[in-house]
């Protein structure tokens, strides 16, 4: 049951990173009250690390609740987990932040949909392809090994922020330096995401 619970808590918290994430750009833009925020005056970076700030309030809210709700019915069932069901909201809520980052900046790039699609194909494909990568890692060569691995090194990996499993399994909690060395993982995906989006807002023509 608590197996089947988180798995819907992610995949809920994922759907709502990424939809509330996809929508914000394009509908500033195309209602064109993108134009009085910045004549107030706001910079471009600002707006933008503003819609980063509220969509990631927006998916800490929605966490709270899911893991509210989780807490109570495994309390009543008898089968409360340790303190690692609160890494594990620490940690779901950093994958999140990083989604919603890589949406923000995929926004600029693609259609709504098309954005939608492909930051729901790269939360559940990552780990997917790193599994992949580690089966046929022996059989590839040259230019396709290139790739792969190049491919490997710049997806994030989202899948490391899951303890989904552990806290099941009612493991003890990880080790601080986990946290810590997640923490600047996250962060460092995060600050490229959000600069190079900074950057395609700066030149674009509004």
């Amino acid at each position: 049951m608590s197996q089947i619970a988180l798995f819907v808590i992610t995949w809920s918290a994922i759907l709502i990173a990424v939809t509330a994430a996809a929508r914000q750009m394009p509908a500033e833009i195309s209602n064109r009250t993108l134009y009085p925020l910045l004549a107030k005056p706001l910079s471009r970076w600002e707006f933008l690390l503003g819609k980063f700030v509220g969509v990631n309030l927006m998916c800490l809210f929605s966490l709270v609740v899911l893991y509210a709700i989780f807490l109570i019915v495994a309390w009543r069932a008898g089968t409360m987990p340790g303190w690692i069901v609160a890494q594990n909201f620490y940690l779901r809520f950093l994958s999140l932040a990083l989604l919603v980052a890589m949406t923000l900046f995929l926004s600029l790039l693609l259609t709504h949909a098309a954005n939608v699609c492909l930051s729901l194909l790269l939360a559940i494909g990552a780990s997917t392809f790193s599994t992949a990568l580690s089966l046929v890692h022996d059989k590839l060569s040259g230019l396709q090994l290139r790739l792969a691995e190049a491919l490997y090194f710049t997806l994030p990996h989202l899948d490391l922020f899951n303890l989904n499993g552990k806290v099941v399994h009612g493991w003890e909690p990880v080790a601080a330096w986990v946290l810590v060395y997640l923490t600047l993982y996250a962060l460092g995906y995060i600050a490229q995401l959000l600069g190079a989006a900074g950057l395609l807002l700066q030149r674009r023509m509004l």
